[in-house]
């Protein structure tokens, strides 16, 4: 397999919206029953994946980013105010209706995690696939998951296709890493 070919397909397997469909899905299934763990995640695409797809789509259709990834800093903005409206309306109906100590902490540390990278967008373009797949190996290798550990392993291959694909410097996909891991660290420890 090319370079280029494998490095698109590992940009997609450990996107963004599947390691949060694989951490929700991995943690609920850990303390609820199959049906609720489904309906956990069903309630997250719902508030934050499909209003993001829904960007994404309409931006690259309209020809105002190049690829679904917003890889320009200036396309940033705009995914990160979608997404953050997603995330906190997603907090206010796991603490109204759900109420799953779970779920409201993984959102409040995801919505800190999108804070710290949509604040740097002024001066470098974090890796949101980093970010996002860093959060999701170490919340759940902390929580003694065997997806967390398998994830782990797959952090580098992730950061090289970034890497390959030009969407990111090494800066950048360093700084995904630090930050995904440290809002899995915050989630985990306070």
């Amino acid at each position: 397999m090319e370079r280029i070919t494998l490095a698109r397909w590992l940009s997609i397997v450990f996107h963004p919206f599947v390691m949060v469909g694989v951490m929700v899905g991995a943690a609920a299934a850990a303390r609820q029953t199959a049906g609720e763990a489904v309906r956990s995640v069903g309630i997250v695409v719902v508030f934050t994946i499909v209003p993001l797809g829904v960007l994404m789509w309409r931006q690259v259709r309209r020809g105002q980013w190049e690829n679904a990834d917003a890889s320009n800093r200036s396309e940033r903005p705009i995914l990160y105010v979608v997404g953050a409206a997603g995330v906190v309306a997603l907090l206010a109906y796991v603490v109204v209706i759900r109420q799953q100590s779970f779920m409201v902490r993984g959102v409040v540390a995801t919505l800190g995690m999108m804070a710290v990278s949509a604040a740097a967008t002024r001066w470098i373009k974090v890796s949101l696939h980093m970010a996002f797949a860093a959060l999701a190996a170490t919340a759940l290798a902390l929580a003694r998951s065997p997806i967390g550990y398998a994830l782990l392993l797959a952090l580098p291959a992730l950061g090289w296709a970034r890497l390959v694909l030009q969407r990111h410097t090494p800066l950048e996909v360093a700084l995904g890493t630090i930050i995904g891991a440290g809002a899995a660290a915050a989630l985990h420890f306070l």
